[in-house]
């Protein structure tokens, strides 16, 4: 895989490679790679960040990412054709990565946002805010890469 802002960048230009047959093995593993260094430095950060105690709106937020996790992922499952689908893996990885960083990114806009339109308001509003907010803003990145799949599936089948 050449070195080219858009195998990160761009969900259409990946799309359009994985519909092409152009992604190697290695350039899967390496979107793979990236996205579990991403989600091992996330769980590192929360588990050695001290905190007094956990709030409902934490262990809450918590148990619901759990939820739309599993889900999504058999919703992506579907989307790619089920078990009729193929190749869900190699089209996964770089889908949820070219998608994924840029809904990131919307969660920390989005979030300075919510803090600031909140000021004032209790702890407890401004937790439970931030947890449906950040929620939704997972579902729709479950969403959004599954809409890139189901173009893929209708693709490989048509």
């Amino acid at each position: 895989m050449p070195l080219d802002h858009r195998y990160v960048c761009s969900t259409h230009f990946v799309r359009e490679h994985l519909r092409a047959g152009g992604l190697s093995e290695a350039a899967t593993f390496r979107y793979f790679w990236a996205i579990m260094v991403f989600d091992w430095l996330q769980l590192t950060a929360i588990a050695t960040t001290p905190t007094p105690i956990m709030s409902p709106w934490s262990i809450t937020g918590s148990w619901i990412t759990f939820a739309i996790t599993i889900a999504g992922l058999i919703y992506l499952y579907v989307r790619n054709g089920g078990s009729k689908g193929k190749q869900f893996l190699h089209r996964y990885f770089p889908l949820s990565m070219t998608v994924g960083w840029k809904f990131v990114a919307a969660m920390v806009a989005v979030m300075w946002l919510v803090e600031h339109a909140l000021t004032g308001s209790t702890t407890e509003i401004r937790g439970w805010s931030t947890t449906g907010v950040l929620a939704v803003l997972n579902v729709a990145m479950f969403w959004r890469i599954g809409t890139h799949l189901a173009v893929l599936a209708r693709t490989a089948d048509g």
